[in-house]
C-alpha cells in the first residue's frame, strides 16, 4: 500500500506534480538525499531543481521532505526524521499517516530550529497547503481503494428472485 501512496502523492499524482512544477519545484519518490555523511531516503522529496537522473542529491536542494509513517518505524518517521531534517535545515516536512486506515496529512515549517504545524487534515476533509507551493487533496484519495457501495444501490432479497 505504501507504494500506491507514494505514486499517488508524487510522480503519478498530476495535481501535486503540476502544482510543484508551476512553483518551480521537482517532485521525486524515494530519492537519495545526502547531508555530509548522512544519507536519507524520504518517501517524497520536493527539490529546488531537477534531479537530472542523479541517484543522489544534496540536502540543500530539498525544499520539502515527506515521510509516510510506517507502523514498524513510527518513532523514526515521526520523531527522528523530523529532528534530523530540522538539524540540516530542510524548510518543510510533510507527514502522511495511515493509522487505523484513516489517512491524515500534516505539513510542518521549520522555524527557530524546530517544525511548527502549517496545515493538517484527515480523510473526509481537505488538506490545503500554501507553502512551499499550493496544493490540496482529501487524504482519503491516497488510499488505493474503491468507494464503498452506496446504501441506496444495494440489492434487496426481492431483486434476487
Amino acid at each position: 500500500m505504501q507504494e500506491s501512496i507514494i505514486s499517488r502523492s508524487s510522480g503519478s499524482c498530476p495535481t501535486c506534480c503540476t502544482a510543484a512544477r508551476k512553483a518551480g519545484f521537482w517532485v521525486y519518490p524515494e530519492i537519495n538525499v545526502l547531508s555530509d555523511d548522512d544519507l536519507f531516503i524520504p518517501d517524497i522529496a520536493v527539490l529546488r531543481k531537477s534531479g537530472g537522473g542523479r541517484t543522489t542529491v544534496p540536502i540543500a536542494e530539498a525544499v520539502l521532505l515527506g515521510e509516510i509513517v510506517s507502523p514498524g518505524n513510527r518513532r523514526k518517521d515521526v520523531i527522528d526524521r523530523s529532528r534530523e531534517y530540522a538539524a540540516v535545515g530542510v524548510p518543510f516536512v510533510l507527514r502522511v499517516d495511515l493509522r487505523n486506515r484513516v489517512p491524515t496529512m500534516a505539513l510542518f515549517e521549520l522555524a527557530d530550529g524546530e517544525y511548527r504545524p502549517l496545515a493538517a487534515a484527515a480523510a473526509g476533509s481537505t488538506f490545503a497547503m500554501r507553502e512551499p507551493f499550493e496544493f490540496s487533496i482529501d487524504p482519503a484519495e491516497l488510499l488505493d481503494e474503491e468507494a464503498a457501495p452506496d446504501a441506496t444501490t444495494t440489492e434487496s432479497a426481492d431483486d434476487l428472485t
